[in-house]
């Protein structure tokens, strides 16, 4: 699945798994939030710029790249991040290394992308916010899941286990690895869903 880059004008690089083959590729400026810029720099990528409260980020790279130190603990290194690129005018963006590590940074990761027009994008998956209806031309087969933040009333068309103004909640049900059954999928959504895809073919008892 090919994400059109023309849309976005960074990408935010969280301290998680990062799609390498991606980032050596993309020409949009890659912001570290704080401990990624050590996996960045020890790929041979380089960030435009480090935010966080570097208490992660090898001290040498702070007196390499620019960067801006908030020590502040009411906020993640997430949400400094994308704060600093809401003030620099570097959204929409792409949110890579979101996934990774604790379980209980995942979750913290999740709740706040859900809250921003951001895409996600690893090797596996992409993921964003949708709301209102929207028709998409993904292939046949395609794993995708939908999850309500916090809660949403869904109706499908082209599911293998459609929706019909059912309840997404977060605590509660899930349409949790289904798969596009006809092509194009619509989707309308009252409230707000997460929406995960596949990029690669997964082959499951799910599968058609």
């Amino acid at each position: 699945m090919i994400v059109d880059e023309s849309r976005y004008r960074s990408v935010l690089c969280l301290d998680g798994e990062l799609p390498l083959e991606f980032l050596n590729q993309t020409r949009l400026p890659l912001i570290a939030a704080d401990g990624a810029a050590n996996t960045l720099t020890a790929n041979g990528l380089q960030p435009s710029v480090i935010v966080g409260d570097c208490d992660s980020v090898r001290t040498e790279l702070l007196e390499q790249y620019p960067h801006v130190c908030d020590r502040s603990q009411d906020t993640t290194d997430f949400e400094k991040a994308f704060a600093c690129l809401k003030k620099e005018n570097l959204l929409p963006t792409i949110v890579v290394g979101m996934s990774g590590g604790c379980l209980d940074r995942i979750l913290s990761n999740v709740f706040i992308f859900s809250q921003t027009d951001a895409l996600f994008l690893s090797d596996t998956l992409i993921g964003f916010v949708l709301t209102g209806k929207q028709t998409f031309d993904w292939e046949v087969d395609t794993k995708v899941s939908l999850f309500g933040c916090p809660h949403a009333i869904v109706t499908s068309k082209g599911l293998k286990w459609e929706l019909n103004r059912t309840e997404l909640s977060f605590g509660g049900f899930q349409s949790c690895s289904n798969r596009v059954q006809t092509s194009p999928l619509t989707l309308e959504v009252e409230g707000k869903i997460l929406v995960f895809v596949y990029r690669c073919e997964i082959k499951d008892a799910g599968s058609l």
